[in-house]
Formats: structure tokens, C-alpha cells, sequence
């Protein structure tokens, strides 16, 4: 089984630095696993170390249950995308395929079976006596993913394989790939920066922040629970509103105040305190009076409408209110010119509540 277990993992260069910090998960076999996070996150350096292309510095490494840290990356059986293609210029299609099963010495009616196989799940049987300069990005990329293919490996890496690619490109060859995922039942991991790859590919995604796991969860969970402030504003485009405050308690309960909102009451919030950050997502937030009749509305004020962004099918408004600006998303409908006031509502089912100095969640919903 080509399960991958990175048990306390780190990576700590000799200058001190350190990549990744204490990377605690395990990938079972025939998921789909995204690393994601900003540049310099230590995503990439995760899938170099589990690839065998980055030493580990603490920790253990497993990969089908063998660990693997001290393994060279040829004897791990894995296959690696790269971003950059990584194609021979002077071997055609077919060759470049076929390279790495030729130096495995393969006989040579299985290489072509293999490669065969592998172009027509490609769409690439065509191509297989043509040159990469001769081919477009997105035919490169998927002869780089055929060279994965025919090698059968326990587990293939991604790393950053569409970042080269124009939007409808990338489009069409992550569709492939998760395709691909379902035909091969093979487990694989793939790490980018792009939020709309990882909750559209992945099985489970793996936020990260300067070498720190924030959350691993499915797509949607990340998305409705997040653990912290920076897994809510990663996620999502446009990102999450976030609104400074403290939460008060009275007789009459607990209020969430701020000088950008009008008072919110609470319901199983936290107890008073001052450091509390009010989140509430673009989609979630609505022009008073047009929103649906089910949904459990709370008034945020009135606010400045700053610019308009009509989308076709939603218009984002960004509005402000004193030090307070928020963003949200709405169906298309007579709105006020920029310069004007607006009201706007948010559902209180899907409001968050994070603790201001850690980040972490403390609720979901008020």
C-alpha cells in the first residue's frame, strides 16, 4: 500500500533557517493529497524531502511503510512532475517517455505497451514521433505527465506542474490530472499556490505558513471551519473579511462591538475580551433587504460604497465605513453608485470568531 508517513519531520538548513517545522501527517494510499500556502511556506521543500531531492534534518519519512530517509530518490518508487517540464530537446515524444524505463532496462515490448498506454490516456498518440519544441505548453506538460505514468510508481509529486500554463490551459490539464487520479488509483501529492487548484483537486489539502501545518482537512471543511485567521484568509477569493473587536457581557448577554459595526449579539461566544476578530466571508454578506427569507440575517450598518465590480453573473462591492472596509460578493441587481451609502447584512450562521493574538478559531456561526 503506498501510504506516506511523515512523522515530526523538519528541515533546518546549515545557516539555521528552518523550512519546515515538525510536519506531522500521514497521506493513505489512492489519495489526493495539496500542499498549499504562500511562497516560502516550506511546501515545496516537503515534497523534495519525501522525493528524496532535500536531506531531512529531523524526524522519519515512510513511504509504504519503509522509511525512506536515508533512501536515494531512484530506490523511493516514485515519479515527479516538474514545473518546468524537464523534456529532453533532441528525443521525440515517444523517447522521452520512454527514457526512464530504458535505463531501468525494461524490455522493450513493455515500453511500448507502456508508453502507448499512456499517450492514448493522454490524448498524445499523435504526437509521440514529434520534438517538445514543436509542441504547446499544455502537450509538454502531459508528456511529462506520461513519463510519470509509464512508470508505475507507488506515489507521483507535483510540484507546481500548471504555474506555466495560461488560465484555460490550466484548466483543462488539472481536469486531466484529477481524471487521471480516478483511472490510476494511485496516491499522489501536489503542492501549489494557486487556492482554486487545491480545493477544486484535492481529497485533503495541507495548509501551510513558514513551515508550520495550520490545518488539514477536505476542501470544504477548510473552507466553513477554519482553524485560524490565516486558513480564512488564505482561502477564498476574494479573501475572508476580517473586522477588529471585543466581545462584551452583560445581563442581557454577550455583544460584539467594533467601530466599523453596528452591535452584534453573541450566542455561545467567548467571555468578554478585547482582542476578538469578526470574520465573515464575501458571499456571506448581502445589500440589506435583498437576501434570501431563510437566511438568519444580522445588521452590520450602513456603509460607503467604494468601487463596483460587475462580474456578470455577481457584482463585488467594496464598501467602508470609518477604519472598517469590507468586500462582498452579490447577485446582479440596481445597486448605489460609488460615493453612496449601502446597507449590508451578514448571515450569522456563517460569521467566525478568532481569538486576535493567536488567531485560532473560537467560533462558528453567532
Amino acid at each position: 500500500m503506498a501510504t506516506v508517513t511523515l512523522d515530526h519531520v523538519k528541515k533546518e538548513y546549515d545557516n539555521g533557517f528552518v523550512a519546515v517545522h515538525d510536519a506531522t501527517f500521514q497521506i493513505e494510499h489512492g489519495e489526493f493529497i495539496v500542499l498549499v500556502g504562500p511562497s516560502g511556506c516550506g511546501k515545496s521543500t516537503t515534497l523534495r524531502m519525501i522525493a528524496g531531492l532535500e536531506d531531512i534534518s529531523g524526524g522519519t519519512l515512510s513511504i509504504g511503510g519503509r522509511v525512506v530517509n536515508e533512501v536515494a530518490p531512484k530506490d523511493r518508487d516514485i515519479a515527479m512532475v516538474f514545473q518546468n517540464y524537464a523534456l529532453y530537446p533532441h528525443l521525440d515524444v515517444y523517447e522521452n517517455m520512454a527514457f526512464g524505463l530504458r535505463l531501468r532496462k525494461t524490455p522493450k515490448a513493455e515500453i511500448d505497451q507502456r508508453v502507448r498506454n499512456a499517450a492514448e490516456k493522454l490524448g498524445l498518440v499523435d504526437e509521440l514521433e514529434r520534438k517538445p519544441k514543436a509542441l504547446s505548453g499544455g502537450q509538454r506538460q502531459r508528456v511529462a505527465l506520461g513519463r510519470a505514468i509509464v512508470r508505475n510508481p507507488a506515489v507521483f509529486l507535483f510540484d507546481e506542474p500548471l504555474s506555466n500554463l495560461d488560465a484555460k490551459l490550466r484548466v483543462q490539464t488539472r481536469t486531466q490530472i484529477s481524471k487521471l487520479h480516478r483511472e490510476l488509483d494511485a496516491t499522489m501529492i501536489y503542492v501549489t499556490h494557486d487556492q482554486v487548484e487545491a480545493m477544486t483537486m484535492g481529497d485533503r489539502i495541507v495548509v501551510l505558513d513558514a513551515g508550520h501545518v495550520q490545518q488539514i482537512a477536505p476542501p470544504l471543511e477548510l473552507y466553513n471551519r477554519p482553524a485560524n485567521i490565516f486558513v480564512a484568509g488564505f482561502i477564498g477569493s476574494p479573501s475572508m473579511n476580517f473586522i477588529e473587536g471585543a466581545v462584551e457581557v452583560s445581563a442581557s448577554g454577550a455583544v460584539f462591538v467594533s467601530p466599523g459595526l453596528e452591535p452584534l449579539a453573541l450566542r455561545g461566544a467567548p467571555t468578554a475580551s478585547s482582542g476578538i476578530t469578526l470574520g465573515c466571508r464575501p458571499e456571506d454578506l448581502y445589500v440589506h433587504g435583498v437576501a434570501p427569507e431563510a437566511k438568519s440575517l444580522v445588521d452590520l450598518g450602513a456603509f460607503t460604497v467604494d468601487v463596483l465590480e460587475p462580474m456578470g453573473n455577481e457584482i463585488v462591492l467594496y464598501a467602508s465605513r470609518g477604519g472598517t472596509s469590507l468586500v462582498a460578493r452579490v447577485e446582479p441587481q440596481e445597486l448605489p453608485e460609488p460615493g453612496a451609502s449601502v446597507s449590508l447584512s451578514a448571515d450569522a450562521t456563517k460569521l467566525h470568531l478568532f481569538d486576535t493574538a493567536s488567531g485560532v478559531s473560537l467560533a462558528h456561526g453567532i
